[in-house]
Formats: C-alpha cells, sequence, structure tokens
C-alpha cells in the first residue's frame, strides 16, 4: 500500500490535530467528510475588519446558514475555542479567494493573503450532525448543495441567496429521526428548511446540484425516499459573488476545517 492509500485509508482513526497537520503540509487536499469521526468540521469565512461587524450581523440575522461558533481578533490566525493549536492560513485542505464578486484563486494555503487586518468566522457544519444520524441508525443518503431562491436577510453589504444540503431518507420513520436530531443542534444548522418539495425553494434538477456533488452521484429517488435540505454553510460564498465584497476568504467546499470539539458537545438538549 503507498503512503496515499494508506492515509485515505486511516484518517477516520486521526486525532484533529493529527489530520490538520497533514493539510498544512499539503499531504491532503481532498474533502473532510470522512476525517476524524465525531469531532465537529466547521466552514470558515475571513473579511476585512471594515466589514467583520457586517457579516457578524449578517449571521446574527441568518443563523440557519451561518451559526457562529468562534470568531477571532483581528489578525488573530489561531482558534482560541475551538482548535487553540490549530492555524487557520494552513489547517484546511483548500480555501477559495474572492475579489470583487469574483473567485480569483482556489490555494491550498492563505499564509501569501493573510495580513493583521483580517477576522475570522468558523461557522457550523451540517457534517456534524451526519454523525448523530449514524449513531441513530436514520438511513439516507447525501445528495449534495444545491442553490436555492430563499432570499437571506441582507446586512450592510451582505445579501444573496441561501444555499442548501440536500438528503433523501428511506422512510418517515428515518425523516421524523433527522428532524429530531438535527432540531437541537442550532450549531450545524438546525432542522431542515425544505421538506418534501425541492422545487418549492428553486431546485429545479435535484440530481444535479450545482455547489456541491455527492461523490456517489446519486441517480434516482426511491418513491418511498422524502427529500430535505437543511440550510448550509457555502452561502457565504455565494454572497460574496452577490455582494461583491472587495475581499474574503472561505474553505473550497467540502474542505472544512476539523476542530477539537466533539459535535455533541455543540449541540443542545
Amino acid at each position: 500500500m503507498n503512503r496515499k492509500s494508506a492515509i485515505e485509508k486511516n484518517i477516520a482513526e486521526m486525532t484533529p490535530g493529527e489530520f490538520r497537520v497533514l493539510a498544512r503540509r499539503n499531504e491532503w487536499s481532498a474533502v473532510t467528510g470522512d476525517a476524524c469521526p465525531g469531532y465537529a468540521q466547521a466552514n470558515l469565512v475571513i473579511v476585512p475588519k471594515a466589514f467583520a461587524f457586517e457579516f457578524l450581523l449578517f449571521c446574527n440575522r441568518n443563523p440557519g446558514p451561518c451559526p457562529v461558533i468562534e470568531v477571532t481578533n483581528p489578525g488573530e490566525y489561531r482558534s482560541r475555542f475551538t482548535a487553540p493549536e490549530a492555524d487557520l492560513r494552513t489547517d484546511l485542505p483548500r480555501y477559495r479567494v474572492f475579489k470583487s464578486g469574483r473567485i480569483i484563486d482556489e490555494p491550498f494555503d492563505i499564509i501569501n493573503y493573510w495580513d493583521e487586518n483580517l477576522v475570522a468566522f468558523l461557522l457550523g457544519c451540517s457534517w456534524n450532525f451526519d454523525s448523530g444520524l449514524r449513531a441513530a441508525n436514520v438511513q439516507y443518503r447525501y445528495i449534495g448543495d444545491h442553490s436555492t431562491n430563499i432570499e437571506c436577510v441582507s446586512a450592510g453589504s451582505f445579501h444573496g441567496t441561501m444555499v442548501v444540503t440536500t438528503r433523501a431518507f428511506k422512510s418517515s420513520h428515518d425523516a421524523v429521526r433527522a428532524i429530531q436530531i438535527t432540531s437541537r443542534n442550532p450549531a450545524a444548522h438546525g432542522p431542515p428548511v425544505n421538506i418534501g418539495n425541492p422545487e418549492d425553494i428553486g431546485i429545479k434538477d435535484i440530481y444535479h446540484p450545482d455547489m456541491f456533488s455527492s461523490h456517489e452521484h446519486i441517480k434516482s429517488i426511491g418513491p418511498n425516499e422524502i427529500i430535505m435540505s437543511w440550510a448550509c454553510g457555502i452561502t457565504p460564498q455565494t454572497v460574496a459573488l452577490t455582494s461583491k465584497i472587495p475581499f474574503l476568504i472561505s474553505h473550497y467546499p467540502g474542505h472544512m476545517f476539523v476542530t477539537d470539539k466533539l459535535s455533541e458537545e455543540l449541540t443542545v438538549l
């Protein structure tokens, strides 16, 4: 077995710190979905200090797609609460850089973009409730992430539509359990925003996610499967494009920040 194959086999057994070292060394540049099961992963958004309050207000008004876990001080690239030893400039597998409504780079680290004026936001991720669904033996398939016609509540310069993650549940029982489990986890987007009718929120083709796709490439939905969609942390990326924010950095879709916190630590009773 070569080193790459060995890494792919073992990421599920690594500690978050060990996994972040892989990302820092550019030895892992793929999605993080299978990394460190049970540990919370986070979306990343970084904006200049001049836009930080407006973005915090946007998150406050749109807690579904943007549940705030942590905010750094200007210029601080350490995550004091979720992973104190981590470096937000290097410890994600891949990033996206936006400038005035365009994606200008998708680097493997952002050291060259960093300055003392930047504020980092860590936002909850729907993959954090996936571990809870699996633990409860909820039967479902992840389809992918779709853009919608749901307008976010604007705040200052930030405006745009919501992105959702979509899943197909095997039965009504599985769907009800998923609603119960996710409703107590607002830090991972909370309950679904749509049940059963993706067309109602502007999803025209469920089988071709336009923001991020499942590796399974689902081609059909069973007659008894129930489709549900949750608010998604990719939303700030579409907002960056729509709002033409002068400068914003995010994670590359699916390439999350793996924290030291267990997903269960971020839930509520």
